[in-house]
C-alpha cells in the first residue's frame, strides 16, 4: 500500500492555526486537526468549525479527543472538506454506540475512522475493523503534542492489525519522527500523522524521501 503524510494541526488559538497551516498547506491536500475538549484529555485545542472552514483550503480530517463525538460530528457535517473523521473507542466504549456513528458518517459520505490508545488491546476493536474506513493507533497519550512514542506497542499493534487486515488503512499517531518512521511503515502502517516534526518544509521533505 502507499504510505502517506498526514500533517497534524494541534493548537491553542487561531493564530497558531493559521501560522501552522501556513507551513503544511502548500506540501499537502489533507490535514488533521486534533479536537481535544479538556474532558476526554486534559488538554483543549483549537477547533473552532466556522474559523476552520473559513481558513482551509484543503481536505482535512478530524481526530476527535472528546467525550461526545457524534455531537461534534453534526457540527461539521455539512463542510464538503470534511472528507474522514476518526474518534475514540476510549470515549464511547460501548459497541452500539461505536455502530452507529460509524454508520452516521456513512450516510454522510464521510470516512470513519476509530483511535485506539497505547493501553488498549486490539481484541477490544477486532470486531469493528471491517466496518471502518481506517484505524487510528496512537503511540502517546491522546491530546498533547511533542511526546515519546511507544514504539514497541505501536509496532506490535500494526503487524498484528495488518497481518489480520491486509487492505486496511492504518494510521500511527503521536511521536512520529524521522528516526522512527521507517520502522513504522516497515510494520505495516500505511499513513503517518505527524506534528512537530513536521516545522519547515526541509522537515517536510526529508519525510517524503522515506516514503
Amino acid at each position: 500500500m502507499k504510505v502517506k503524510i498526514v500533517p497534524t494541526i494541534l493548537t491553542q488559538n487561531f493564530a497558531e492555526f493559521k501560522e501552522r497551516l501556513r507551513i503544511v498547506q502548500p506540501f499537502f491536500d489533507l490535514v488533521q486537526i486534533d479536537c481535544a475538549d479538556a474532558r476526554f484529555v486534559g488538554n483543549r485545542t483549537f477547533y473552532n468549525v466556522n474559523e476552520v472552514n473559513r481558513a482551509i483550503k484543503v481536505n482535512y480530517e478530524l481526530h476527535l479527543m472528546i467525550l461526545n463525538p457524534l455531537a461534534e460530528i453534526k457540527k461539521w457535517e455539512k463542510f464538503k472538506k470534511v472528507k474522514k473523521v476518526i474518534f475514540h473507542f476510549e470515549a464511547v466504549k460501548k459497541e452500539k454506540e461505536i455502530l452507529e456513528i460509524i454508520k452516521y458518517l456513512h450516510r454522510k459520505g464521510i470516512k470513519a475512522g476509530l483511535a485506539i490508545n497505547p493501553e488498549t488491546k486490539l481484541e477490544k476493536v477486532k470486531k469493528l475493523l471491517p466496518l471502518l474506513d481506517q484505524l487510528l493507533i496512537m503511540g502517546v497519550k491522546p491530546g498533547w503534542g511533542g511526546q515519546k512514542m511507544k514504539l514497541k506497542v505501536i509496532k506490535f499493534k500494526v503487524r498484528k492489525v495488518r497481518k489480520l487486515f491486509p487492505k486496511l488503512n492504518i494510521e500511527v499517531d503521536g511521536g512520529v519522527n524521522l528516526q522512527n518512521a521507517r520502522q513504522i511503515i516497515k510494520a505495516g502502517a500505511n499513513t503517518l500523522a505527524i506534528g512537530r516534526s513536521l516545522n519547515s518544509g526541509t522537515d517536510i521533505k526529508r519525510f517524503k524521501k522515506l516514503i
